[in-house]
């Protein structure tokens, strides 16, 4: 008689699975999915948006250095008498910088190029043309090129080919922000790598520095010493 009592507990134990605890088990099986399925969805996202930046970033960096660069044949081969002004010109409240230069390629030798910053597109180059005097240049809207826009310009896109909602940005993108504008700096000495002394002051060669900076000088996106606008002090 025990034994067949033991039997029917035994029984009664081992009576296997029960569709509560299959759907339970379910249940747990479906929030583990969606709470993988939601971080892998964060991890794309970070990571499309850290492509995008990076790529942004990288072509606002080379569109400034290759300003910078250009910026270098400012003044070169015009004589020192001649003012600032018709050798570089800052010009529309600091949104436009004019530079004038010596060129063989002129029947008058003198070419004139250019930089523009237009809020919410990005920055411009004009193209070299022959000219007299950087105060008196002008281009026409057809005679520039773009070399880095802004965010608003290029509008950003979701990693589904969707534009972004109104009011969201695109986090961590370098972009041509409204503000900057271009400033004639002091003239400094101008030496590459900082081998200038600033400890004494001997009469040296100094050139002109011009810097990209927001309008309050709280930040700047280059400072560039200009070495064929030097003067002697």
């Amino acid at each position: 008689m025990h034994a067949r009592t033991a039997t029917r507990i035994g029984r009664r134990q081992q009576g296997g699975q029960s569709l509560i605890s299959m759907m339970v088990g379910l249940l747990i099986s479906l929030i583990t999915i969606a709470a993988m399925m939601t971080l892998y969805k964060t991890m794309v996202e970070v990571s499309s948006n850290a492509s995008r930046s990076a790529l942004r970033d990288g072509q606002v960096s080379a569109a400034l250095l290759s300003a910078q660069m250009d910026l270098q044949s400012a003044g070169f081969g015009v004589p020192a008498a001649d003012s600032l002004n018709s050798k570089l010109h800052v010009r529309d409240a600091g949104k436009e910088l004019v530079w004038r230069y010596k060129a063989e390629l002129t029947a008058s030798g003198y070419v004139c190029s250019g930089l523009r910053l237009v809020d919410g597109e990005g920055l411009y180059r004009f193209t070299p043309k022959a000219c007299g005097d950087a105060q008196a240049a002008t281009w026409k809207s057809d005679e520039r090129h773009l070399l880095a826009g802004s965010a608003a310009f290029f509008t950003p896109m979701q990693k589904d080919g969707s534009a972004f909602a109104s009011g969201e940005q695109e986090v961590g993108a370098m972009s041509l922000a409204p503000g900057y504008v271009f400033s004639l700096k002091g003239e400094r000495q101008c030496l590459p790598y900082m081998q200038q002394d600033f400890s004494t002051t001997p009469a040296a060669a100094v050139g002109q520095q011009l810097a990209l900076e927001r309008s309050d000088a709280s930040s700047h996106l280059f400072l560039a010493c200009l070495p064929n606008l030097a003067v002697t002090i």
